[in-house]
Parts: structure tokens; sequence; C-alpha cells
């Protein structure tokens, strides 16, 4: 059985992500070369949280394999809407969240974002990963 609390917070969650402004990423270096881009990330100052930001991330982690192939593709472009609304003037935002990653305090609420999702079940976790798939964008 779908646990509806899990549900909503999720959908909540992905809400507040959606409506945030933007992450105040800065990106310089060529659009080409991001080999020696520099990048500064400061979300301090507004309303989306890193733990948002871990949360999109590890559902990008658990939700591919536990969906169809036919259902991949919808979680894909999902997941890239997201994250593209969270980061609208990031021309590559998968490159902010690999930046993210490499910081010490994301990298401690990521893996206790893990943590949390994982205390869910497979088939709770699974009902996210559909909807989000499902998802019209």
């Amino acid at each position: 059985m779908l646990n509806k609390s899990l549900v909503s917070s999720t959908q909540r969650v992905m809400k507040s992500m959606v409506a945030v402004v933007g992450l105040g990423i800065a990106v310089s270096g060529g659009a080409a070369d991001t080999t020696d881009a520099n990048i500064a990330i400061d979300i301090s100052e507004l309303s989306t949280t890193k733990e948002e930001v871990a949360l999109l991330q590890v559902l990008s982690e658990i939700c591919p394999a536990m969906l169809p192939k036919n259902q991949q593709q919808g979680f894909s472009t999902a997941y890239n809407n997201e994250l593209k609304r969270l980061m609208p003037t990031i021309s590559d935002p998968r490159m902010a969240v690999q930046y993210l990653s490499t910081q010490q305090d994301y990298k401690q609420i990521l893996n206790e974002t893990r943590q949390w999702t994982l205390s869910y079940s497979k088939d709770e976790n699974k009902a996210i990963c559909t909807e989000l798939a499902a998802s019209d964008y």
C-alpha cells in the first residue's frame, strides 16, 4: 500500500523546488570548455535548501533502476526539468549538482537524505519514482 504521507511530503518538496527562482550559481569560462570552469554556489539567500537539491539527486540515483524502460525516459525528463527550474540561469544544472556533491556540508546532507530515503520501503520509493515519471512536463 502506498504511503500517502510520503507521496504528499515528496510532492510538497517537489513543488517547493519548482517554485525556486534560482540557486545563485555563477559559472565562468567558455560554455564548451567545462574542464576549466569555475563554479561558485551560494544558496544562503534563496528559498531553496540543500536538502531539496539532495532529495532530487537521491531520486535520480534510485529511480532509474526501479522503473521499467518505458518509464525511465519520463523520469529523466522530469528530473532534467526540475533541475532547470531550480537553476534557470545555469546552462548545465547537472554540472552544478556535481559540484555541490564535492562540498563537505552537502555531502553530509546528501548522505542523510539517502538514509532517509532508504528508511521507506522499496514499494513506497517506487511509487514516488513512478509518479515523477508520469508527471506532465
